[in-house]
């Protein structure tokens, strides 16, 4: 018989080192509200609705509950208990700090000053099919050179000024020739759209005046389990409704390493209805997914 020393195996297919992923929406998202999802969370393609605030680190989930206990009798025992009070948060760290991202993790808005329209600012005219191309790679129905260079800051947006005033979809360019344009990493962080605007942009302002209330959506997920560089297994939880609560801690470190942000987000209960059939109120839906 082995012993307790021995540390007999479980499930080690449960044992990895995982890199939290997290989708955030710029406004209340009630996708899985009412269902489960039909898929794995593609990390590579958000879903409508859903922008790629990237891996974050030294991540927790915090759940608090405060329970009442009625005590009687000589000496004192407990004879009943009720929960009467329950929050739950997520915090985690960050080192991108691209200008969506900061705004969408702080709770606050953003304020784009784009070139002129009509010396910066250009049609999309044709996309690739898959979304990581998509969002990567893509050409423009140029009316006059926009002349961009490499690190320009540039948002895509429907075709009208205002909306790219407060459009998250930024991203930085890496080339331009002739008419095709390539961003940055993975581009834009949602899917452009055939006759989008595409600027540059000279400023962007985060707004977060007091006594505002910003409420997102989340989805924080990593794969529990990996072979041969698929996902087998996927954990997610679906956050409907989160606060910024902390702020932001931001931390310059030194010149041996990037600066980053931690960050604590206040989950909200909502009525859901779950796999089962039932409804209740919840801070999140977990799932694992085994599609």
């Amino acid at each position: 018989m082995s012993t307790t020393k021995d540390a007999p195996n479980l499930h080690l297919d449960f044992v990895e080192i995982v890199e939290p992923r997290l989708f955030i929406s710029s406004s209340y998202n009630t996708a899985y509200l009412t269902s489960t999802p039909a898929a794995k969370i593609d990390v590579s393609n958000p879903g409508s609705g859903w922008f790629d605030c990237g891996t974050i680190r030294s991540v927790r989930v915090p759940i608090s509950k405060e329970v009442f206990e009625h005590q009687a009798g000589v000496p004192k025992t407990s004879r009943k208990q009720w929960e009467i009070s329950r929050t739950a948060q997520i915090s985690f760290n960050t080192k991108d700090l691209t200008p969506y991202v900061e705004a969408l993790i702080m709770g606050s808005s953003i304020f784009n000053v784009t070139g002129s329209l009509i010396a910066s600012s250009e049609h999309v005219a044709s996309l690739f099919t898959d979304g990581s191309r998509r969002r990567k790679y893509f050409t423009i129905a140029k009316k006059k050179n926009p002349a961009f260079k490499q690190y320009d800051l540039v948002v895509c947006a429907s075709n009208t000024s205002a909306s790219l005033k407060d459009s998250y979809n930024v991203a930085v360019v890496e080339s331009m020739t002739g008419s095709i344009i390539t961003l940055e990493g993975a581009g834009f962080p949602a899917d452009p759209a055939l006759g989008d605007l595409v600027s540059k942009v000279r400023t962007v302002e985060f707004i977060d005046n007091l006594g505002s209330d910003v409420v997102r959506s989340a989805l924080l997920f990593w794969d529990t389990l990996v072979s041969g560089g698929t996902s087998k297994l996927q954990h997610v939880l679906y956050f409907p409704k989160l606060r910024n609560y902390s702020g932001g801690d931001y931390d310059m470190k030194d010149a041996a390493e990037p600066y980053d942000i931690g960050v604590t987000l206040s989950a909200q209960a909502v009525s859901m209805t779950f796999g089962d059939g039932s409804t209740g109120y919840n801070f999140f839906k977990k799932w694992v997914l085994n599609y």
